[in-house]
Order: structure tokens, then sequence, then C-alpha cells
């Protein structure tokens, strides 16, 4: 019992951290104050889908308007890191930015040739040109870089030249795709964006012809895959979206329209049609900010209720794992340690009349459902349960 006992207060100590939440804003000019909102016009106003902090844009996301589309990191609202700007014409800004402005950035016209150039923060006079064509192919039994070729067959560079191969800037195509940006050697090295015939893109900084920092996304800007210091990684942060957990047709699942006053509603990360990553997820209920993983709770996140209980630390496949219960003052009332609720906490047994009770107005609202969902207030049965109250989704 005192080994239990160090456990639960070091578990009371240790606050987990929720990682920030993905959502929709929108810039705007609101009673005379120019700021980020969460309701807009996507025809008038700049918006914005990702990672937000403090009620502003902060982290990776896509911000779009009528002139064109950002994706990339961002700082307190403003573009902050590496990213992309493309604009409706075609033309591109490559490169790292730092407080809304470029920083090391790469302009290019909407033929890939390089326009303007920023190094550490200052536009560059003068910015060097096209200096020649170059094919990559196979003669003699050699290949490598000649000045003839056949459009339709070889790899065709447009570009800086240095020593008989590709050095600087330029663009590289072929029948399977097109990359704009640097090269060194013949290779792609440095800042650079490359398109597939299909629509999909690979942007960020390579070396020696391999991803170093780069990011996958496919034809409609969903990210695919990641690249980190020339690691492919295994678990790749998703696009941010808005789901709605509802009936359609006798069907119960994830939808992309619903309604906000009857419907559970996702804003965060999506794979697959289902909330997967980061996000909020919301009800008249209460409201859940944390990871989720196939449309369930897993990872670490907190509930708060209406009520103003909470429940906080890591849920696994929809149900408490390590979890502390508190109610609305802050004082714990129940706890999980892998999955199991405990009977002591703080040297006070938890009975049953301990525990508050489910309130029937969340329990009888959530009736309704009637498939494969237990509400994180109770379950279909309508009857109150108080060792099974998380949300499982299928």
């Amino acid at each position: 019992m005192k080994h239990l006992l160090i456990i639960l207060f070091l578990l009371t100590l240790t606050f987990p951290l929720v990682a920030q939440e993905a959502g929709v804003l929108y810039l705007k000019t609101v009673n005379g104050k120019y700021g980020w909102f969460e309701n807009g016009n996507d025809k008038k106003d700049w918006k914005y889908i990702g990672e937000i902090k403090n009620g502003k844009p902060n982290g990776t996301g896509i911000l779009s308007s009528t002139y064109g589309k950002y994706f990339g990191e961002l700082k307190n609202g403003i573009l902050h890191g590496q990213g992309t700007y493309s604009y409706k014409s075609g033309r591109k800004r490559v490169g790292e930015f730092r407080k809304g402005k470029e920083w090391n950035v790469k302009s290019y016209d909407k033929k890939g040739k390089l326009e303007t150039e920023w190094v550490k923060g200052r536009k560059l006079g003068k910015v060097a040109q096209e200096a020649g064509v170059l094919y990559l192919k196979t003669v003699n039994g050699k290949y490598g870089w000649f000045e003839n070729g056949n459009d339709k067959k070889d790899w065709k560079y447009i570009g800086e030249i240095k020593n008989g191969k590709p050095n600087g800037t330029g663009v590289l195509s072929s029948t399977f795709g097109k990359y704009s940006g640097e090269l060194k050697n013949g290779m792609k090295h440095g800042q650079g964006t490359y398109t597939y015939k299909s629509g999909r893109k690979r942007v960020g900084e390579f070396r020696k012809g391999k991803e170093w920092n780069v990011k996958s996304y496919d034809k409609k800007g969903k990210l695919e895959t990641e690249w980190v210091k020339g690691r492919k990684l295994g678990k790749v942060a998703q696009e941010a979206g808005v789901l709605y957990l509802k009936t359609v047709n006798g069907k119960y699942g994830w939808f992309e329209n619903g309604n906000d006053k009857k419907d559970w509603k996702y804003i965060g990360e999506i794979k697959n049609g289902k909330p997967n990553g980061t996000g909020v997820l919301s009800s008249t209920f209460g409201k859940y900010s944390g990871e989720l993983k196939n449309g369930m709770k897993h990872g670490q996140g907190t509930y708060t209720y209406k009520s103003g209980r909470k429940r906080v630390g890591e849920f696994r496949k929809g149900k408490p794992w390590n979890v502390n219960n508190y109610d609305k003052n802050g004082k714990i009332e129940a706890a999980w340690i892998k999955g199991i609720k405990l009977k002591w906490v703080k040297g006070i047994k938890l009975e049953k009349k301990e525990i508050p009770p489910l309130e029937e107005k969340e329990v009888s609202e959530y009736k309704s459902y009637k498939i494969g969902v237990r509400a994180l207030s109770g379950n279909t049965s309508g009857n109150a349960s108080t060792s099974n109250s998380s949300l499982s989704l299928i």
C-alpha cells in the first residue's frame, strides 16, 4: 500500500503534456480589430488549417486565399520556418521565412525560372540567370550530362551550369515530373520542389539527390510522407480538417458535414477518413483535446466535462489507461493505472458513493446512438457506468 501511494503521488505531480490543437482560423477585421477568428468567409478572408496555439497559427499548416496558398511553418500567426508560397499565376517562393518575411528564399516564375533571391533577409540585386540546357542520358555506354538530347525520352535540365553539370538553380524535367530548385554536381541539392505528373509533390531540402528535410503531399495537398535529416519517419503528422460523428443512411461513422449542436465534432489531423493524430473532439457534453488513433482517444489527452470535471492522462483504444479524474475543484476522485481502476487514491477508499454519478441528461441524450459507441459520460444502455465511461469510437 505504501508503494502504491507513492506512485499515485508522483502521478498527480506529473501533469501530462498535451500536443497543440489543430483547427481552422480566419484572418479578418471584426469591429475594427484585425486578427484571427474561428469563423469567416472562404472567398474573402485568409483561411488557415493547421496547428494552433494561443488562438493563432503555430506549427505546420496551410494558409490560403484568392491570391494563393502557403504550405509550411508558422509562428504567432505569421510565416516562420520552411515553406512554399504558390501564387495563382503559378509563381512560387520557396525556402525559409522569418517573422513573415523572406529570409533564405528563392522566387520562381511559372516556368520554374529563378526571378529573385533573398539571403539572410537581404534581397539580392543581381540574380544569376539560366546558363544553358543539358540532357541526362546514355551515350556509348556512358551515362551522364550532354548538350543534346530527346525531350520525350531523356531528363532535360534548364538552368545554371558549372563543369558540364547542373550547378545552381534550375528546372529538371522528364515525362515523369519536374523538379524546380537547387542542384549541385548534377544532383538535387538544396531547397526544391519535385512535382509528379499525378499532382503529388515533394517539398523541402534535398542533399546529394536524396530527401533530407522533405514533406511529400498528395494531389489534394494532404501530407503523405516526411523525411527529417534524411530519415523517413514511420509516423507522419496528417493534414488538419473537420469531421462529424453521426448516422447517415443507417451508417454510423465519420463524415465531412454535420450539425455542431447535435453531432460529435472533430477538428484536427485526419488519416483514412478518421481522426488520427492531434485534435479536438467536442459535443454538448464536453471536449477532448489530445491524441487520437483510428477515431478513438489514444495517447495523451484531457477530457473536460461541461460540469468542470476532467480526465487527464493517457488513453488507449478509447479507454482510460494511466488517467486521473478530477472534480471541478481539482480534487482527485478516481484513477486508472494500466487500464485498471484503483480502489484507493491518497489513502481514500474509492467506493461507488464517493464517485459522482453520471449526469442523467448526458446518458439519456446519448441513447439515440444505437451502435458501437460508449459516451464519455455513459453507455448506450442508459445505465450509469463507473468502470467504463470512455468514448469508444468505431
